[in-house]
Order: C-alpha cells, then sequence, then structure tokens
C-alpha cells in the first residue's frame, strides 16, 4: 500500500483523513455509511476507506441527478437513492439553484434550518427546485440492507441530522464512530440527542462543521 494516501473529505484536515489517524489507521475489511453522500466524490467522506482499506460502502444520496453520478463514480459500493427519515415514506427534498453550481451543489436538506434556508433563498434569489424522495429509518435500512455491523457512519444532511437520529431509536446496529454534521446547530444539542438512543456516545472531537462521537 502506498504511503501517500489520497483523502476526499471537505476542510483541513479533511473529514477522512481525522477518521482515518484517529479511529482506523490500520483497520481492514470494515463497513461505512454515508447519509448525504453526494456524487462519492465531492467532499467524500467513505471512499478512502473503500479504496484504500476495502471496506465495504453503503452510500445513501436522494437527489436523482446526484445518484446518477454516485452510481458511475462508486461502482464498488452498495448504492442507495433515498433519504434517512424519521419515518418510512415520501418526503420532498429542496435544492436551491446557486450561481456556479446550479442545483448540482451539496445543500439539498429535506428541511434546512431557518437560518441556513434564508441564506439560500438569498444567494439563489429563490430559484429552487424540490423532489418527491423515498425515506426510510435507520433501523429499517440496517434491517432490509442486511447489515449486522457499522464502522462509521457520517451523516452530513444539512440540517436534517436530528430527524436521522430519531430514526435510529430501537436498532441494534450502533455505528462505533459517529460522525455529524453539527454546523446548523451546535455540538451540545447532538450530545443531548443522542442520549435518545439505546446505546451511549462520548464527544471525543470537533474540526470545523462536524462532531466525532465514539460508541461507549
Amino acid at each position: 500500500m502506498s504511503s501517500t494516501y489520497k483523502y476526499y473529505g471537505q476542510f483541513d484536515p479533511p473529514v477522512d483523513k481525522i477518521i482515518h489517524n484517529r479511529y482506523f489507521l490500520d483497520k481492514y475489511q470494515g463497513i461505512s455509511l454515508e447519509a448525504g453522500s453526494f456524487d462519492g466524490l465531492t467532499e467524500c467522506s467513505t471512499k478512502f476507506f473503500e479504496e484504500n482499506y476495502g471496506w465495504a460502502s453503503f452510500n445513501i444520496e436522494p437527489l436523482p441527478h446526484i445518484f446518477d453520478k454516485l452510481v458511475i463514480n462508486r461502482p464498488n459500493s452498495f448504492n442507495f437513492p433515498m433519504a434517512l427519515s424519521n419515518a418510512n415514506g415520501e418526503k420532498d427534498i429542496t435544492v436551491y439553484d446557486i450561481n456556479t453550481y446550479g442545483i448540482h451543489n451539496t445543500n439539498a436538506s429535506l428541511n434546512h434550518t431557518d437560518k441556513h434556508r434564508k441564506l439560500l433563498e438569498k444567494i439563489s434569489r429563490g430559484e429552487k427546485k424540490t423532489f418527491t424522495v423515498q425515506c426510510m429509518t435507520y433501523k429499517d435500512f440496517i434491517e432490509c440492507a442486511g447489515i449486522k455491523h457499522i464502522d462509521l457512519f457520517v451523516l452530513d444532511v444539512e440540517g436534517y441530522e436530528p430527524e436521522v437520529i430519531e430514526g435510529m431509536v430501537g436498532c441494534e446496529v450502533m455505528p462505533d464512530v459517529f460522525v455529524i454534521e453539527h454546523g446548523h446547530r451546535e455540538p451540545n444539542f447532538f450530545v443531548e440527542k443522542l442520549k435518545i438512543l439505546d446505546v451511549g456516545y462520548k464527544l471525543d472531537y470537533i474540526s470545523h462543521v462536524n462532531s466525532y462521537f465514539v460508541k461507549v
């Protein structure tokens, strides 16, 4: 294996570099789940482990035009055109039309926070597109996919993270390392939110807009 790694995650240091160095330095054949995986390359936090350590990657991306890119970019992954939520069924997801990127951007959400929505409305001049997508709880998704263990769960769904966590209640398979984008709220919000789960999590690290939790 090359000693020079290519990381794909957002920020400096990249999210996947932090995860690698802090939690999975020599972990082979792990299992990852990424909700809000976008095109599988841009700001992706799990491709590194699939590429270098032979991990099985489960990627969730609800936007149909982005999912098409995900399938092309990550042919060896398990890719699902849906969203995680606190209930099963259909729900609308909104993506704002932003200059340069159009609707091919990473800011789509099932429920933007008020602050984020106002910002996106401003920079998009109100131009947006809504898609109706299939949703499933984490609990039911894990059961349907037949997943028996999760080493890493990266959750970045633009403000909809609390609802996804609600859909984890009652599931027997919980991630060992849980990375949550807290940027639209605060880390302490998720410290409290995770208490609804049947297992405990400790806030281990914070970098940029992400909180790194470990199962205890």
